[in-house]
Protein backbone atom coordinates (compact mmCIF):
# COMPACT_ATOMS: atom_id res chain seq x y z
CA UNK A 1 0.00 0.00 0.00
CA UNK A 2 2.94 2.50 1.11
CA UNK A 3 4.09 1.97 -2.28
CA UNK A 4 1.25 2.58 -4.12
CA UNK A 5 0.54 5.80 -2.15
CA UNK A 6 4.05 6.87 -3.51
CA UNK A 7 3.52 5.97 -7.07
CA UNK A 8 0.17 7.76 -7.24
CA UNK A 9 1.95 10.99 -5.69
CA UNK A 10 4.72 10.88 -7.58
CA UNK A 11 2.22 10.89 -10.71
CA UNK A 12 0.33 13.69 -9.37
CA UNK A 13 3.40 15.88 -8.97
CA UNK A 14 4.17 14.74 -12.77
CA UNK A 15 1.05 15.71 -13.94
CA UNK A 16 0.80 18.94 -11.82
CA UNK A 17 4.55 19.82 -13.32
CA UNK A 18 3.29 19.07 -17.25
CA UNK A 19 0.38 21.33 -16.38
CA UNK A 20 2.70 23.89 -15.11
CA UNK A 21 5.07 23.90 -17.88
CA UNK A 22 2.47 24.05 -20.73
CA UNK A 23 0.77 27.16 -19.06
CA UNK A 24 4.61 28.58 -18.76
CA UNK A 25 5.44 27.97 -22.33
CA UNK A 26 1.58 29.66 -23.18
CA UNK A 27 2.66 32.54 -21.15
CA UNK A 28 5.86 32.98 -23.40
CA UNK A 29 4.05 32.91 -25.88
CA UNK A 30 1.18 35.22 -24.95
CA UNK A 31 2.44 37.43 -22.86
CA UNK A 32 0.27 39.63 -21.11
CA UNK A 33 -0.29 43.59 -21.17
CA UNK A 34 -1.06 46.59 -19.42
CA UNK A 35 -4.53 47.03 -19.73
CA UNK A 36 -4.01 51.02 -19.59
CA UNK A 37 -1.50 51.23 -22.08
CA UNK A 38 -1.34 50.64 -26.18
CA UNK A 39 0.52 48.28 -27.87
CA UNK A 40 2.75 49.25 -30.98
CA UNK A 41 4.97 47.96 -33.22
CA UNK A 42 7.04 50.15 -35.61
CA UNK A 43 8.09 48.85 -39.15
CA UNK A 44 10.79 50.52 -41.29
CA UNK A 45 9.71 49.43 -45.26
CA UNK A 46 10.97 53.28 -46.22
CA UNK A 47 12.73 53.03 -49.65
CA UNK A 48 15.29 55.99 -50.17
CA UNK A 49 16.38 56.93 -53.77
CA UNK A 50 18.40 59.86 -52.57
CA UNK A 51 22.52 59.28 -51.38
CA UNK A 52 22.77 59.00 -48.21
CA UNK A 53 23.80 62.56 -46.66
CA UNK A 54 22.41 64.18 -49.92
CA UNK A 55 19.44 67.04 -49.36
CA UNK A 56 15.96 64.83 -49.05
CA UNK A 57 15.67 61.83 -46.93
CA UNK A 58 18.91 60.08 -47.38
CA UNK A 59 19.14 58.15 -44.52
CA UNK A 60 16.95 54.92 -43.79
CA UNK A 61 17.68 54.60 -39.79
CA UNK A 62 15.48 56.40 -37.25
CA UNK A 63 14.48 57.03 -33.90
CA UNK A 64 10.61 56.45 -32.77
CA UNK A 65 8.86 59.39 -31.00
CA UNK A 66 5.69 59.84 -29.45
CA UNK A 67 5.06 63.09 -28.25
CA UNK A 68 8.59 64.14 -27.22
CA UNK A 69 8.82 60.91 -25.46
CA UNK A 70 11.88 58.89 -27.09
CA UNK A 71 10.69 55.58 -27.78
CA UNK A 72 13.76 53.11 -29.01
CA UNK A 73 17.50 53.00 -27.75
CA UNK A 74 19.18 52.15 -31.39
CA UNK A 75 17.97 53.49 -34.44
CA UNK A 76 15.09 51.47 -36.60
CA UNK A 77 16.88 50.47 -40.36
CA UNK A 78 14.89 49.18 -43.28
CA UNK A 79 13.63 46.62 -43.73
CA UNK A 80 13.18 46.05 -39.72
CA UNK A 81 10.60 46.02 -36.68
CA UNK A 82 10.83 47.43 -33.23
CA UNK A 83 10.87 46.25 -30.61
CA UNK A 84 11.83 42.95 -32.13
CA UNK A 85 10.88 39.39 -31.72
CA UNK A 86 7.47 38.48 -30.42
CA UNK A 87 6.79 41.83 -28.33
CA UNK A 88 4.85 44.91 -28.47
CA UNK A 89 6.25 48.36 -26.47
CA UNK A 90 3.77 50.25 -23.98
CA UNK A 91 3.23 53.33 -25.37
CA UNK A 92 0.46 55.95 -24.11
CA UNK A 93 -3.35 55.64 -25.31
CA UNK A 94 -5.03 58.54 -27.30
CA UNK A 95 -4.65 60.62 -30.16
CA UNK A 96 -0.75 61.60 -30.08
CA UNK A 97 1.74 62.85 -32.53
CA UNK A 98 4.53 60.27 -33.65
CA UNK A 99 7.92 61.91 -35.06
CA UNK A 100 10.43 59.61 -37.01
CA UNK A 101 13.92 61.23 -36.62
CA UNK A 102 16.46 60.57 -39.05
CA UNK A 103 19.76 59.02 -37.68
CA UNK A 104 22.85 60.57 -39.33
CA UNK A 105 25.23 59.11 -37.14
CA UNK A 106 28.03 57.43 -39.36
CA UNK A 107 29.98 55.08 -37.22
CA UNK A 108 30.30 56.51 -33.53
CA UNK A 109 30.20 60.35 -35.19
CA UNK A 110 26.55 61.86 -34.78
CA UNK A 111 25.97 64.40 -37.34
CA UNK A 112 24.09 67.50 -36.21
CA UNK A 113 20.37 68.20 -36.51
CA UNK A 114 19.17 70.06 -39.08
CA UNK A 115 16.01 71.00 -40.63
CA UNK A 116 14.19 68.01 -42.09
CA UNK A 117 15.25 65.70 -39.95
CA UNK A 118 11.90 64.59 -39.16
CA UNK A 119 10.90 62.13 -42.05
CA UNK A 120 8.26 60.99 -41.09
CA UNK A 121 5.05 62.69 -38.92
CA UNK A 122 1.53 61.71 -38.29
CA UNK A 123 -1.14 61.94 -35.72
CA UNK A 124 -2.49 58.67 -34.44
CA UNK A 125 -5.24 57.59 -32.47
CA UNK A 126 -4.69 54.30 -30.39
CA UNK A 127 -6.66 52.77 -27.52
CA UNK A 128 -5.41 51.27 -24.28
CA UNK A 129 -5.12 46.85 -24.71
CA UNK A 130 -5.03 47.22 -28.13
CA UNK A 131 -2.13 45.81 -30.70
CA UNK A 132 -1.36 48.60 -33.84
CA UNK A 133 1.69 48.24 -36.17
CA UNK A 134 2.96 51.39 -37.25
CA UNK A 135 4.60 51.04 -40.89
CA UNK A 136 6.82 53.88 -42.37
CA UNK A 137 6.23 53.81 -46.15
CA UNK A 138 6.46 54.91 -49.58
CA UNK A 139 9.96 57.28 -50.66
CA UNK A 140 10.91 61.06 -50.34
CA UNK A 141 9.49 63.36 -50.58
CA UNK A 142 5.66 61.43 -50.07
CA UNK A 143 7.19 59.17 -47.09
CA UNK A 144 4.19 58.49 -44.53
CA UNK A 145 3.07 56.74 -41.58
CA UNK A 146 0.36 53.97 -41.80
CA UNK A 147 -1.27 52.64 -38.71
CA UNK A 148 -3.66 49.31 -38.85
CA UNK A 149 -4.93 47.71 -35.26
CA UNK A 150 -3.67 44.12 -34.86
CA UNK A 151 -6.66 42.07 -34.43
CA UNK A 152 -4.96 39.08 -33.18
CA UNK A 153 -6.71 36.04 -32.52
CA UNK A 154 -4.39 32.92 -30.33
CA UNK A 155 -3.89 30.09 -32.58
CA UNK A 156 -4.60 26.54 -31.57
CA UNK A 157 -1.91 23.89 -31.01
CA UNK A 158 -0.24 23.61 -34.11
CA UNK A 159 -1.56 26.12 -36.12
CA UNK A 160 -0.16 29.32 -36.38
CA UNK A 161 -1.40 33.00 -37.34
CA UNK A 162 -0.81 34.89 -40.57
CA UNK A 163 -1.51 38.09 -42.40
CA UNK A 164 -0.47 39.54 -45.46
CA UNK A 165 -0.05 43.34 -46.46
CA UNK A 166 1.54 44.85 -49.50
CA UNK A 167 3.79 47.49 -49.61
CA UNK A 168 6.03 47.91 -52.75
CA UNK A 169 5.69 51.37 -54.06
CA UNK A 170 5.49 51.70 -57.83
CA UNK A 171 4.64 54.10 -60.07
CA UNK A 172 1.55 52.12 -61.16
CA UNK A 173 0.82 50.02 -58.01
CA UNK A 174 -0.43 46.54 -59.00
CA UNK A 175 -2.32 44.06 -56.69
CA UNK A 176 -0.18 40.59 -55.81
CA UNK A 177 -1.62 36.83 -54.72
CA UNK A 178 0.42 35.36 -52.20
CA UNK A 179 0.89 31.57 -52.76
CA UNK A 180 1.95 28.68 -50.55
CA UNK A 181 3.87 25.61 -51.86
CA UNK A 182 3.59 23.34 -49.04
CA UNK A 183 -0.49 24.26 -48.45
CA UNK A 184 -0.80 24.29 -52.58
CA UNK A 185 -3.14 27.62 -52.41
CA UNK A 186 -3.41 31.30 -52.13
CA UNK A 187 -3.39 32.39 -48.73
CA UNK A 188 -4.28 36.27 -50.14
CA UNK A 189 -5.67 37.39 -53.04
CA UNK A 190 -6.08 40.16 -55.01
CA UNK A 191 -3.92 42.41 -52.41
CA UNK A 192 -3.45 45.66 -53.70
CA UNK A 193 -0.68 48.67 -52.27
CA UNK A 194 -1.02 49.60 -48.73
CA UNK A 195 -4.50 46.75 -48.29
CA UNK A 196 -4.20 43.94 -45.40
CA UNK A 197 -5.69 40.76 -44.89
CA UNK A 198 -7.06 39.64 -41.48
CA UNK A 199 -4.95 36.65 -39.65
CA UNK A 200 -6.05 33.40 -40.89
CA UNK A 201 -4.85 30.42 -38.99
CA UNK A 202 -2.75 28.02 -41.17
CA UNK A 203 -1.60 24.39 -40.01
CA UNK A 204 2.18 23.85 -38.69
CA UNK A 205 3.89 21.23 -40.54
CA UNK A 206 7.50 19.59 -39.91
CA UNK A 207 8.11 20.41 -43.65
CA UNK A 208 9.20 24.55 -44.08
CA UNK A 209 7.17 26.57 -46.29
CA UNK A 210 8.14 28.52 -49.27
CA UNK A 211 5.67 31.30 -49.67
CA UNK A 212 5.49 32.76 -53.56
CA UNK A 213 4.57 36.53 -54.54
CA UNK A 214 2.73 36.12 -57.84
CA UNK A 215 1.15 38.47 -60.29
CA UNK A 216 -2.38 38.19 -59.48
CA UNK A 217 -4.48 35.91 -60.73
CA UNK A 218 -1.40 33.69 -62.21
CA UNK A 219 0.97 31.60 -61.93
CA UNK A 220 4.20 34.25 -62.62
CA UNK A 221 6.41 34.16 -59.64
CA UNK A 222 7.80 37.96 -58.74
CA UNK A 223 9.61 37.03 -55.51
CA UNK A 224 9.50 34.50 -52.36
CA UNK A 225 9.97 34.13 -49.06
CA UNK A 226 11.87 30.05 -48.65
CA UNK A 227 12.14 27.83 -45.96
CA UNK A 228 9.30 29.44 -43.28
CA UNK A 229 9.05 26.83 -41.07
CA UNK A 230 6.88 28.66 -38.43
CA UNK A 231 5.98 27.77 -34.87
CA UNK A 232 3.13 26.51 -32.99
CA UNK A 233 0.37 28.84 -32.14
CA UNK A 234 2.69 32.38 -33.08
CA UNK A 235 1.06 34.84 -35.25
CA UNK A 236 3.12 36.34 -38.10
CA UNK A 237 2.81 39.30 -40.37
CA UNK A 238 4.10 38.76 -43.69
CA UNK A 239 5.06 42.55 -45.85
CA UNK A 240 6.04 43.11 -49.37
CA UNK A 241 8.33 45.67 -49.92
CA UNK A 242 11.12 47.42 -51.83
CA UNK A 243 10.68 49.96 -54.98
CA UNK A 244 9.79 48.70 -58.64
CA UNK A 245 12.63 49.00 -60.90
CA UNK A 246 14.99 50.91 -57.77
CA UNK A 247 14.96 48.50 -55.23
CA UNK A 248 14.62 44.59 -55.18
CA UNK A 249 11.23 43.77 -54.28
CA UNK A 250 10.54 41.45 -51.25
CA UNK A 251 8.55 39.24 -49.02
CA UNK A 252 9.46 39.93 -45.40
CA UNK A 253 7.85 39.02 -41.92
CA UNK A 254 7.64 39.63 -37.99
CA UNK A 255 6.02 37.71 -35.32
CA UNK A 256 3.44 40.18 -33.70
CA UNK A 257 3.16 37.51 -30.76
Amino acid sequence: MKYISIIVLTLLFAGLFSCEKNLIEANQIWQFADPLKANLKVINTYTSNIPAGAPGVGVTRFYVYQDLDKLNGNALSSPGSWPGSATYASVKPGTTAFNLILDRRVGNDYGKPVKGDTAFSDRASIEAGKYYSMFMIGEAPKQSIWTIEDKLVEPQENFYAARFINLVVSTTPKPVDVYSRREKKNLATNLAFKTSTEFVNIPVSTIADTLDVRDTGTTKILYSAVNFNPASRRSYTFYTYGKTGFAAERLNSYINK
